[in-house]
């Protein structure tokens, strides 16, 4: 069984947070060789506290390095110009395909959210890799990282996403699931998911 760590996941064990010990769980099951559990790549773009996108990747790997899970899988994810970062993303190869299979994520994940980032900028403002980057385009980021999260996830045909993001995951598992994510746990599911699957 294939699974990808969300974001959150990585926040859980930082932050010892109910279900760390889950995560965790996880990991050791990983190395046990009982499942696979990858990261998204996609996850060094995520905002930093300041509200800002990262610049490099290095807050990534040091994060990940603190942690003692460098030896985890990576899920790379697709080239996007200002928000991704080298060696962590693939060429998409089809564009209007790409286009499309975001587009139908997005309205599924976040329908209430613009999909342009100059949408959520004031009008006259110019869209720059620094604008692109900037704290004013925070919640814009956010809902892309969790989109990519997924269109990473199903691209690479991974069974489950693990994130504890109820609201934009969990309460949306039926039109994602005919999107192509497969199953959608928190931790501790996934945990339970596992466990029933050595008994059976």
């Amino acid at each position: 069984m294939k699974l990808s760590f969300d974001w959150n996941c990585v926040i859980e064990v930082e932050e010892d947070r109910p279900q760390a010990s889950d995560v965790t769980e996880l990991v050791k099951l990983h190395r046990l060789g009982r499942c696979e559990v990858a990261l998204l790549a996609v996850s060094a773009s995520e905002n930093t506290k300041s509200k800002r996108f990262p610049g490099n990747a290095k807050l990534f790997r040091d994060r990940i390095l603190a942690l003692g899970w460098q030896d985890l899988p990576l899920v790379l994810a697709p080239s996007v110009s200002s928000l991704t970062f080298l060696d962590f993303c693939f060429c998409v190869g089809n564009g209007e395909k790409f286009e499309h299979d975001i587009d139908a994520l997005w309205r599924v994940i976040a329908p209430s959210v613009q999909r342009k980032p100059r949408d959520h900028l004031h009008e006259g403002v110019q869209m720059t890799d620094e604008t692109i980057q900037s704290e004013a385009l925070s919640k814009w980021r956010n809902t892309w990282c969790d989109v990519i999260s997924a269109y990473s996830h199903i691209h690479e045909g991974r069974d489950v996403f693990v994130t504890n993001n109820t609201r934009d995951f969990q309460d949306n598992a039926s039109a994602l699931a005919e999107l192509g994510m497969k199953r959608i746990a928190k931790p501790a599911e996934a945990v339970s998911a596992l466990e029933r699957s050595r008994t059976v």
